[in-house]
């Protein structure tokens, strides 16, 4: 029996930090470069983000497939974590190293051609990484727990990127007042996510590899690859109304996020009007609510169960993360240039995503005991085809999120490759409309439909039940 220790769990959750310096990289750095400082149209920008995300449509739910199909002295899942490890930085640094004097079509095809790259070598370590997961332990509080070590450090991958490169490649110079405009910073961003999800990699892969043996093995009977089951999986999956539930939750709340990541430099420059330094002393606030997350997600999971402790959280993240942005449309936030506004925007960023963060460690324990449904249903472990769809779910942040953030910035006409003094109220306004209420109503819609989800504590105890008849 897999008897779990804090060291195994460590190890475990930095690999989600590969994901999390993606994330980072693609949400908040992507669109600025390529629009703002190498001057392709934000919407632009946003389309090829969304053609990457249609490959996604195809290669997550394959990979999900195949690894719960395959057989090897190394398991299931540990062989495409392997098979990723080299490949997947050197697309995260090649994407943001176009060759000087492309222009407009050439930059388009690099960043469509290093996405797509970069989404399908993170879909060969991260789905196979997230349904292992789901394998360490079948105990339903103990998975909120994994859940929130693999969060946690995640989130600690990409705040660390963010860091480092707001305070060294982008610190404001005497030649870009602006760091952010500075071109040549943009390739050690891409150097260091790289590193950073290479060392992480490798610590997941070494740390966990003890477990091999305890994991749930693939059937004798199965093909390794078979593109019809595949799909065919994924679709019965998704009649299973928890599963469906939380499928459409997720990628609300991403599609969301990924819209608000991607105008957090723009507000942060232009709509706050805040330093370099100020906005990489706001992208704290991540860290610092990753403890509460980590501490909301189980106690609340345990003490009323994890649907209500989801909505919960994502209602009142929701009044946190956008009451700066609807109090400054208002005119009731401190003004820019006050020494208040970046403590009130510290705090409300901080509650924002304490009870953000809680959500998304709820939502990765709910699809741990889905699979168990599914398992119980059809006598199959397929964890990997549920944690393919959350996968899916996570990169359609950068995708449909973007495409969505792309328009209204060109909906608004917002100025490029321009000093915040050369845009005007109107514009900064607009920003702010597009960037607040719209996604704002987003998790209203999400936090709705999770209500709607009905496999409590009680159930998933007579699931396990069922579970354990069907092994004797």
């Amino acid at each position: 029996m897999l008897k779990l220790t804090f060291f195994t769990k460590i190890a475990y959750g930095v690999g989600q930090m590969s994901q999390g310096v993606k994330d980072t990289a693609f949400q908040s750095f992507v669109v600025f470069y390529f629009s703002q400082v190498l001057g392709m149209p934000a919407i632009i920008a946003g389309l090829a983000a969304l053609i990457a995300l249609l490959f996604d449509a195809i290669t997550d739910p394959l990979m999900g497939d195949i690894s719960d199909n395959w057989q090897s002295k190394w398991g299931r899942r540990h062989p495409f974590m392997i098979a990723a490890v080299i490949p997947f930085p050197i697309s995260l640094y090649m994407l943001f190293s176009p060759p000087a004097g492309l222009d407009q079509q050439s930059l388009f095809f690099w960043l469509l051609g290093w996405s797509i790259v970069v989404r399908v070598m993170l879909t060969m370590f991260n789905v196979p990484h997230n349904a292992l997961g789901a394998e360490l332990s079948k105990d339903y509080e103990e998975r909120t727990k994994i859940v929130s070590y693999r969060t946690f450090l995640g989130y600690i991958g990409g705040i660390t990127l963010s860091v480092v490169a707001l305070n060294l490649f982008f610190k404001s110079t005497e030649a870009f007042p602006n760091g952010m405009l500075n071109v040549a910073g943009y390739s050690s961003l891409g150097a260091m996510a790289g590193i950073i999800a290479f060392v992480a990699m490798i610590i997941c892969i070494l740390g966990t590899k003890h477990t091999i043996p305890f994991l749930p093995k693939a059937p004798d009977n199965q093909k390794k690859i078979d593109f019809s089951r595949s799909f065919k999986a994924f679709f019965e999956a998704l009649k299973l109304k928890p599963f469906k539930l939380i499928f459409l939750v997720q990628v609300l709340t991403m599609v969301a996020g990924g819209a608000g990541a991607t105008f957090m430099l723009y507000l942060g420059s232009y709509f706050f009007e805040l330093s370099t330094a100020q906005i990489s002393l706001l992208t704290l606030t991540i860290v610092v609510g990753l403890i509460p997350a980590s501490i909301i997600a189980p106690m609340l999971s345990k003490r009323i169960d994890k649907m209500p402790s989801l909505v919960a959280c994502l209602l009142i993240a929701t009044v946190f993360s956008f009451s700066p942005i609807i109090l400054r449309l208002f005119s009731i936030l401190p003004e820019n240039g006050s020494d208040l506004l970046l403590p009130v925007l510290f705090a409300t960023y901080v509650g924002g995503y304490s009870f953000f963060i809680a959500a998304g460690i709820i939502i990765g324990s709910m699809l741990a005991d889905i699979a168990d449904l599914h398992a119980s249903n059809t006598g199959k472990r397929q964890e990997g085809l549920f944690f393919a769809a959350n996968s899916f779910a996570q990169k359609a942040t950068f995708g449909i999120g973007t495409l969505l953030a792309g328009i209204g910035l060109d909906v608004i006409a917002f100025p490029k490759q321009v000093d915040v003094s050369m845009v005007s109220d109107e514009a900064i306004f607009n920003l702010g409309v597009i960037a607040g209420p719209v996604p704002l109503v987003i998790y209203l819609i999400a936090a709705y439909m999770a209500s709607k989800y009905d496999l409590n504590k009680s159930r998933h105890a007579e699931i396990i039940i069922k579970l354990q008849a069907q092994q004797h």
